[in-house]
């Protein structure tokens, strides 16, 4: 590793207390309120020797490349003994898990066979299990399988497998709310209707309309044309002045 200058570091870890001084000295106000407040004057003469310190051991370290070097082999190393650590614990893990589950004892008919095939040699494992007559009269479940359809020929099993799936508390509620929500729709859209058909008779009746074409007047131009006779009655054209029949003179 190459080697620094040493008159360079001392300049450089003197230079904040140089600094400093020739502020004091130079601003006499300065140096006054600094004077006066022993805390302020050691903290700042500190804070500059801290910072030449930082100076100097900056310098004093040469980033080639046996730098980078050892640096890169530090925190390789460091890595790898994590990693080593890691799978070491891992794998004893590992080694606790298998020995608690093979010496915890498993109940049941589970346990039997377990029981069953550690006690027997490894070419047992592979032997087919004998058959097993059955009764006629059980009710068996027989699915036949056929380009990936299953026939299930027991109706009977099946219907009685099928549950109806349970709703939840939630749900249930919800339905209820949302029924009496309908219901009370209906309800006022009933009042509605029935209000708006009470309203329109009344207006009817109010207005002397009627659904019946036949009791409206029909006009007719009859007595516009026909004028009666005051003495004989006889009905005479409106342009006609004197009567047909009598000629009597038609006001």
């Amino acid at each position: 590793m190459a080697e620094r200058s040493g008159t360079i570091a001392a300049a450089l870890f003197l230079m904040p207390s140089i600094c400093v001084i020739s502020i004091r000295y130079g601003l006499p106000t300065v140096n006054e309120v600094i004077s006066n407040d022993i805390i302020i004057e050691l903290g700042i003469h500190s804070l500059a020797l801290l910072i030449g310190i930082f100076m100097y051991v900056k310098y004093g370290v040469v980033e080639d490349h046996e730098y980078h070097r050892s640096a890169i082999i530090k925190r390789l190393s460091k890595s790898y003994s994590q990693e080593d650590k890691g799978l070491w614990d891992k794998s004893d893990n590992a080694m606790l898990k298998l020995e608690e589950n093979a010496k915890s004892s498993v109940k049941g008919r589970k346990g039997q066979l377990v029981q069953a095939k550690m006690s027997g040699n490894i070419g047992s494992l592979n032997v087919e299990s004998s058959e097993i007559e059955v009764e006629e009269d059980l009710d068996i479940e027989i699915v036949t399988h056929h380009r990936g359809v299953n026939t299930i020929i027991d109706e009977k099993v099946l219907e009685n497998r099928i549950v109806k799936p349970k709703k939840s508390f939630i749900t249930r509620r919800l339905e209820k709310s949302a029924s009496r929500r309908i219901e009370r729709k209906k309800i006022k859209q009933q009042r509605k209707n029935t209000n708006e058909n009470t309203n329109f008779a009344k207006s009817k009746t109010i207005n002397g309309e009627s659904d019946n074409h036949w009791d409206m007047p029909i006009s007719s131009n009859l007595t516009k044309s026909v004028v009666p006779c005051k003495e004989c009655g006889t009905l005479n054209n409106s342009t006609n002045p004197y009567c047909t029949s009598c000629g009597t003179y038609l006001s």
